[in-house]
């Protein structure tokens, strides 16, 4: 399975979909006032769209590492006490399945290493396979160290340590960054839908001074314009809050 991508349900395609109808809507009737203004369904699903994937695969990709983390601990303690590579790999099958359920993602990915290792593919190359379909850099990083650990004979149990104890370092600082920033999440959310709130209220309390901007070529321009602009502000708001460690 490749992680990178993310293939949507019928149920995803009812959410993203009932979203664009709506937005769509709202946008039509605040900006343009006609039936018109539906065909930005268009580029409003392709926006919805593409949110609603990209959100989804960041979940994803996020509870993959976790589960990896718990993975690669698992073989960390293994090998401390004796065990193979091999056969460390076999135990933190066992201890992904108990703490996340055999269903996991990487209960999954961890069952068809220990598969394929059983019929004599190296693990190394198993591992780096995984990580490239991954798309964690985190999951990558150690596959490589890994791999050349496994051709010079290192130690494994102490790249392991240091691998996880980077990783739990690396996702307590992102978690920190998230809790400092959830006001401000929730402030940018608010500013977003402002420009909507202020263009009903004027719609609906002094609709004759909004009233030159309906129904004329000169208006249609001028509506779009700004609508280009709140799209393209929006877009900026998003990418400043996207902080990655």
């Amino acid at each position: 399975m490749d992680y990178r991508k993310y293939h949507c349900s019928n149920v995803d395609n009812i959410k993203w979909f009932g979203a664009s109808v709506g937005i769509t809507a709202i946008l039509s009737w605040l900006f343009y006032q006609s039936w018109y203004g539906m065909l930005l369904l268009i580029p409003v699903s392709v926006f919805c769209r593409n949110s609603y994937v990209e959100s989804c695969k960041k979940k994803r990709q996020q509870e993959l590492l976790e589960q990896f983390k718990d993975g690669i601990q698992a073989v960390s303690s293994a090998l401390l006490a004796g065990y193979s590579v091999e056969n460390a790999w076999k135990e933190a099958e066992k201890e992904l399945c108990r703490l996340h359920g055999r269903e996991a993602w990487m209960a999954k990915e961890w069952r068809q290493m220990n598969l394929e290792v059983g019929m004599n593919e190296p693990i190394e190359k198993k591992l780096m396979g995984f990580a490239m379909r991954s798309g964690c850099e985190d999951i990558e990083s150690f596959a490589e160290v890994f791999a050349f650990a496994k051709r010079s004979g290192g130690d494994f149990a102490k790249i392991i340590r240091t691998t996880v104890s980077r990783m739990r370092g690396k996702m307590e600082v992102e978690r920190e960054i998230a809790t400092v920033l959830a006001g401000k999440k929730l402030e940018g959310r608010i500013m977003n839908v402002m420009p909507l709130f202020i263009l009903a209220y004027l719609n609906v309390t002094s609709k004759e001074f909004l009233q030159t901007l309906y129904g004329s070529p000169f208006g249609v321009f001028v509506m779009t314009t700004a609508l280009a602009v709140y799209g393209a502000a929006l877009k900026l708001s998003e990418k400043i809050l996207d902080i990655r460690v």
